[in-house]
């Protein structure tokens, strides 16, 4: 039988603001792809029962699996950030194990409108459809004096320090251990001011200009295309489907539904399913 085994890797909001200028133009909007990939060198991969040859399988799979392509659709107020599709991979084929990797990002529709200090993500979890409503939390982008190009584009460099709480799950043969952990990551933006928009993606936001370029701990996501004020005018459309939930809220439910999910694997309830722990 092909066992199943199920990842969930949660990316953290992005969120960030400051004061910014609305352009000249009376019109400027585009659309803007990115395509998303995982750094697996420094990822620690730990299950029980699992061997160093099922463990860079799953780190194979995983990296594949992170490569996805995304777009955020933009004007002077706001913007859209959506999964298109995801790329074709053998992430999804078992491994020598028989094992298989499911990647899962919740389908998330992320929308900000900083003039209104509104965030709103769409998002699925667990199988239910729930709209994350939140205002937008500021920090302070350091912006650097390094360039370098990006396509046509010259980029500048920012840095901010994120400080995050982390759940994180440690299972023994005799109990299940959880605990709340500060976790400090660095993100790396590269933006332009040539695009006078500040939006970027994975619901990041915050510089004079369109971030072409977010490293955020493992995961890189790259611009690959722009196109500004098309003949046909942009739609973006704001979420508006689930149950309505706050941040803390959705975070709650979404720990307490892997907290089930773990319990429920780990004494046999799901079949040949194998959670494992992806993280330090």
């Amino acid at each position: 039988m092909r066992k199943t085994m199920l990842i969930l890797l949660l990316v953290p909001g992005l969120l960030a603001g400051v004061t910014f200028k609305a352009h000249s133009q009376q019109k400027f909007e585009g659309i803007a792809t990115y395509k998303s990939s995982m750094n697996i060198e420094s990822l620690n991969v730990a299950g029980r029962n699992m061997s160093p040859e099922m463990q860079e399988s799953v780190r194979k799979q995983l990296m594949q699996q992170s490569q996805r392509e995304y777009t955020l659709k933009f004007n002077l107020e706001e913007a859209l950030w959506k999964e298109e599709a995801e790329l074709e991979s053998e992430a999804g084929a078992p491994s020598g194990g028989g094992m298989q990797i499911r990647f899962s990002t919740g389908n998330a529709i992320s929308y900000l409108n900083p003039s209104k200090n509104l965030f709103l993500e769409e998002t699925e979890i667990f199988g239910k459809r729930f709209l994350i409503e939140d205002e937008l939390p500021t920090f302070n982008w350091k912006i650097t004096n390094e360039t370098k190009k990006i396509g046509d584009y010259t980029v500048i460099k920012a840095e901010y320090q994120n400080i995050t709480e982390q759940m994180t799950m440690s299972l023994s043969d005799s109990e299940q251990k959880t605990e709340t952990v500060m976790d400090t990551t660095m993100m790396t933006a590269w933006y332009t001011p040539d695009i006078p928009v500040s939006q970027g993606p994975s619901n990041t936001w915050g510089l004079p200009g369109l971030i072409l370029e977010l490293k955020d701990g493992n995961f890189t996501f790259l611009c690959t295309k722009v196109e500004l004020n098309p003949s046909s005018p942009i739609e973006i459309e704001v979420p508006s489907k689930g149950k309505k939930v706050s941040r803390d809220e959705a975070d709650k439910i979404r720990d307490e539904k892997m907290q089930e999910m773990m319990k429920k694997y780990d004494t046999g309830e799901g079949g040949e399913t194998r959670v494992i722990r992806i993280g330090g």
